[in-house]
């Protein structure tokens, strides 16, 4: 009987082994494009994306159409459902996929809240004609009934959940609202207690089960469907449908649940990924080689977790995202992460991060950054500081030097290979000086009536008001100079930089940061700032169109920025304690802040003075009150 052991041993296995296989072998083929009986196809537009309006003839399912996207072995179906909101020149489209067991079928989605006559074309009667019909059309005898679950809060995945507030609706329990409707249940990988009850972590739907897999970033709680059997994942906007949104949240989260899904997904050689946004797998460069409007696949999730990496230790070169100036983007072949700069861990970068002002790799247009044709980066510090880097034809300049964190020599070396660095310092704060030993710089421009030690190998060059940088030609042969204008208030010794072939300012610490809270840390008195800027001004003004100061993350600064640091220091002096407010960076201070409280907020900390009881300053609108590490503006529509 022992002797038999290993026998039944290896017959079980085998056993097993040819019950996977099965398993595997039960994935039906997937079709993207067969259209359902009855429903109209959108029209494509040239550029991959869906044509305004959405549909050639008036469709009789309002916004609505559905593919058939297989039929397993068992002649369970999964449906892809596509619904299209109106947009200024385009069709958005929010997809949602249905899947049917022998008992029951899930809804994964809602999509977005566009009108439908109850009854006739609603999102319900939709899923509802669906089951209840053969893939011949014929009416079919005793249809399963339907749940939804959502992969994740936004309002154009749940737009029509109202509609099913008679029956279960399972929502991630890291997205969980404030007054949920009691027929939610909150759902999530592995289930188990939770603060709104017990979390389900698989939904049954007889002889097909669907699985909750967490990957979360996109929003706290993003939730994808896994169906092992069939191969198949639904990842909502998770992961996104091309390239995706990750800078609601850090990266760190990001990198961990890409990672995540790779190894859950490991074992299934066919996986069919079912993404929420499928018109943007042919829209913007995937409609390009290599891509060629691919759906993204098991390779996608891969490249997804190589893009997060790379951001994570510094190796990928990001680019400005065209929609948000918080937002920057870069990808690995067939993925693309869109990430804020101020969004990396919770304890900020652990590496330089280098952001490509010019010379694009994507097409997605920046028209703000069309007259930038230097070779142009934006470098996020490891102290939470920005550095910028710009090449001529024959060397190149970095303005700033950081806080002297290990790391950015390195990181120049690669983005300008043998061209020589010079090195200038705007100001006598630490984050300009602090890495000029790691940068081998041929010389070192510093402010006049300003000590600082030399630099080893560095001939120290004094700069003030009136003298120029010459960098040669920039990429179009036009020469790129800098010119050079102080301005105090913050220091001493504070000087600018204008380029007025790219027509971009160079501000240093000498206009603080674009903030409603904490801009500019202001070491004079308001009266003196004041007139020195309107002085400075009136050699600057008309000669840029953007601004880089020494602190900001955002890819782009406008010019209005300057105004507003103007009416600060303007309302400060005329109305003295009336116009102040108790800073909240750095707490215990007085600030003012300028009239406007959108992107081209300002505000002024006034050193030596005070915080007063109840002298706080009300929260306001876009970036006010995020702090360094806030959350990037949230540009619309989510994606």
């Amino acid at each position: 009987m022992i002797s038999r052991l290993p026998l039944l041993r290896n017959t079980l296995l085998g056993f097993c082994a040819l019950a996977g296989a099965q398993a595997f072998a039960a994935a039906a083929p997937v079709e993207y494009f067969q259209l359902e009986k009855g429903f109209l196809p959108e029209v494509k537009l040239p550029t991959g994306g869906v044509a305004l309006p959405a549909f050639a003839t008036p469709n009789p399912w309002a916004f609505e159409t559905v593919y058939l996207m297989s039929t397993n072995a068992k002649g369970q179906r999964t449906w892809r459902i596509e619904n299209f909101l109106p947009g200024q020149a385009s069709s958005q489209g929010s997809t949602m996929y249905l899947f049917e067991g022998a008992k029951l079928a899930l809804l994964v989605d809602t999509a977005q809240n566009t009108p439908s006559e109850m009854g006739k074309n609603d999102l319900k009667t939709i899923v509802r004609h669906l089951l209840g019909h053969t893939n011949s059309g014929d009416v079919k005898p005793n249809p399963v009934d339907f749940v939804v679950a959502n992969t994740h809060s936004h309002g154009d995945h749940t737009g029509k959940n109202s509609q099913m507030s008679d029956r279960p609706l399972y929502y991630p329990e890291l997205d969980w609202p404030a007054n949920a409707p009691a027929n939610w249940v909150p759902i999530k990988e592995g289930g188990g207690a939770g603060p709104h009850g017990p979390a389900i972590g698989k939904i049954d739907l007889g002889d097909r089960v669907i699985e909750a897999v967490n990957i979360h970033a996109h929003t706290p709680g993003s939730t994808g469907y896994l169906d092992r059997e069939n191969e198949m994942l639904a990842t909502g906007d998770a992961l996104g449908s091309g390239f995706v949104w990750a800078h609601f949240g850090m990266i760190s989260q990001y990198a961990a649940s890409a990672h995540h899904v790779v190894e859950t997904v490991a074992p299934y050689q066919n996986l069919t990924v079912l993404p929420a946004h499928f018109f943007q797998n042919s829209s913007a460069d995937r409609q390009y080689p290599p891509m060629n409007g691919r759906p993204v696949d098991k390779q996608y999730l891969t490249d997804q977790a190589r893009v997060a990496d790379a951001i994570l230790d510094g190796t990928l070169i990001a680019e400005p995202y065209a929609v948000g100036r918080g937002i920057v983007w870069g990808g690995i072949d067939s993925a693309r992460v869109c990430f804020a700069l101020n969004r990396i861990t919770p304890d900020g970068p652990k590496a330089y991060l280098a952001v490509q002002m010019s010379g694009f790799t994507s097409n997605r247009t920046r028209p703000q950054l069309a007259k930038i044709k230097s070779n142009f980066y934006l470098i996020r510090g490891l102290a939470e500081e920005t550095i910028y880097l710009v090449k001529g034809q024959t060397r190149a300049l970095l303005i700033g030097s950081g806080a002297g964190k290990p790391g950015l020599g390195e990181l120049v070396r690669r983005l300008i290979g043998r061209t020589p660095v010079e090195v200038v310092v705007l100001s006598d704060d630490a984050d300009q000086m602090g890495g000029l030993s790691q940068l081998a710089a041929k010389k070192v421009y510093v402010p006049k009536g300003m000590t600082m030690p030399a630099v080893a190998g560095a001939e120290m060059v004094a700069i003030g008001d009136g003298d120029t940088i010459d960098l040669g030609l920039n990429q179009e042969g036009r020469p790129l100079l800098f010119s050079v204008a102080g301005l105090t208030g913050h220091s001493k010794v504070g000087l600018t930089l204008v380029d007025e072939s790219d027509r971009v300012l160079f501000s240093g610490h000498a206009l603080g940061m674009q903030t409603p809270d904490g801009g500019l840390i202001l070491n004079d008195t308001l009266e003196n700032f004041s007139t020195a800027l309107a002085a400075w001004r009136a050699k600057t003004d008309g000669k840029y169109d953007l601004v880089y100061t020494a602190k900001n993350f955002e890819w782009m600064t406008a010019a209005e920025f300057v105004d507003q640091v103007q009416d600060a220091a303007s309302r400060g002096v005329k109305e003295g304690d009336a116009a102040m407010y108790n800073s909240i960076k750095p707490a215990g201070l007085r600030m003012v802040r300028s009239t406007r409280v959108d992107d081209a907020a300002a505000s002024i900390v006034v050193a030596g003075t005070k915080a007063i009881p109840g002298g706080d300053a009300p929260a306001v609108g876009g970036r006010g009150g995020r702090g360094a590490r806030g959350p990037a503006p949230a540009p619309a529509p989510k994606r």
